[in-house]
């Protein structure tokens, strides 16, 4: 006797019959190749006929075959898994032309694991109310500080906007009233609880005798010319000319052209690093100033490598303050550089996006190289007082 709850056997090439368009993938799920991509219709497990593969294939099929982004499924509401995957393509392709860079494109891809793992990959959108959406915000607050909660939010929120602009969702997803940012007033507490992110003269010192060759190069780099992390690391041998002594590199965050005039102890740093530079290990890492030991780029999704480098050395600074992190740099030389009355100039070097209403930044066409310099000769007064270099002499 057969058991009653035996699966029907597939034939040879895989399939139900013949003539059944899918084929059962390696990953266990019914799949279609179309215009040299993999669509997939369900797992083969819950599906064995294909009954329901079949279904989904030919309420898709007019679309795949155009070239159009389908709407998933034939009376049943997108997932999230399959919402997640459309927008990291859209995302993908964003990041292929270059219109947004590896970090942000990396941060979206964490952002679209959480809601998988949050919501399970086979929820249908439509099933989603505003409970998951709180309990989910609660979730991310145990582990998160109000900045960091207050940007991964609005990375969820783009993630549905996506689907409803895109056509895959009917309607715009309906949040609740706490999944919201964190409000002014608790971001204003929490920078007063975590006290000022001013590097003090001495701290700055201290770090500075700490460092490595090539840490100190990167150190006053942003201190020279207020570049982050995520600048460091993408910062190629094209943007930097040590003859005239100038950066020119468009921010990678923000795309705003800078141009940064190098202090001669910089120039003189940037020198002794690329001496000693070691043999790139491929294509990418041959484009760029600053390597890892084996000639490996140093490029992460956030300017963790170089953010790690730093605190390292905050850790032997005795007279450092713990808890440091590399943007307190980008805050010392934003505050310093004030004082020199430009704040136009201080901008233009920190590669700041003007606000929509800045209309004078609009005419702006460009920034003297003389107010440029003038604001950079300011902080290094500022670093080193004694005739304004580093041996005050």
């Amino acid at each position: 006797m057969s058991k009653p709850n035996r699966k029907p056997r597939l034939g040879k090439a895989g399939k139900p019959r013949p003539d059944f368009p899918l084929f059962p993938h390696a990953t266990g799920r019914w799949a279609k190749k179309v215009r040299g991509r993999f669509h997939y219709f369900g797992r083969v497990a819950d599906d064995p006929t294909g009954a329901k593969a079949l279904d989904l294939w030919l309420g898709q099929k007019d679309d795949l075959l155009a070239g159009r982004t389908p709407r998933v499924g034939t009376g049943r509401e997108i997932t999230v898994r399959e919402l997640a995957n459309h927008f990291l393509g859209h995302k993908r392709e964003l990041l292929d032309v270059g219109e947004i860079i590896d970090r942000t494109f990396g941060q979206l891809y964490t952002t679209c694991q959480s809601l998988v793992t949050a919501f399970g990959r086979e929820t249908p959108i439509d099933a989603l109310v505003a409970d998951d959406f709180q309990r989910l915000r609660a979730a991310m607050a145990k582990h998160l500080g109000p900045v960091a909660l207050g940007n991964e939010i609005q990375r969820v929120r783009s993630v549905f906007k996506f689907g409803y602009d895109a056509g895959l969702i009917d309607k715009p997803v309906r949040y609740g009233p706490a999944f919201r940012r964190p409000s002014a007033k608790t971001l204003r507490l929490n920078r007063a609880k975590h006290g000022s992110r001013l590097l003090e003269l001495e701290e700055l010192l201290a770090i500075l005798d700490a460092a490595s060759p090539m840490a100190r190069t990167i150190i006053l780099l942003a201190v020279n010319g207020g570049m982050g992390n995520g600048d460091i690391e993408h910062l190629p041998l094209r943007a930097v000319n040590l003859k005239t002594g100038w950066i020119t590199f468009p921010r990678p965050k923000t795309g705003i052209d800078r141009k940064i005039p190098l202090w001669p102890e910089t120039i003189e740093a940037i020198r002794e690093v690329l001496a000693a530079r070691p043999e790139p290990k491929s294509d990418e890492s041959k484009q760029l100033v600053f390597l890892g030991h084996h000639g490996e780029s140093l490029v992460t999704n956030c300017g963790y490598k170089v953010g790690q480098m730093f605190k390292r050395i905050v850790a032997r600074a005795k007279k450092a303050r713990p808890g440091l992190t590399f943007y307190a740099l980008r805050h010392t030389f934003q505050t310093v550089a004030e004082g020199a009355r430009d704040l136009v100039a201080v901008q233009a070097i920190m590669g700041h996006a003007p606000s929509s209403s800045d209309m004078s930044a609009v005419y702006r066409e460009r920034v003297d190289d003389d107010r440029l310099r003038a604001v950079v000769d300011h902080v290094r007064r500022w670093l080193w007082p004694v005739a304004g270099t580093k041996e005050g002499k």
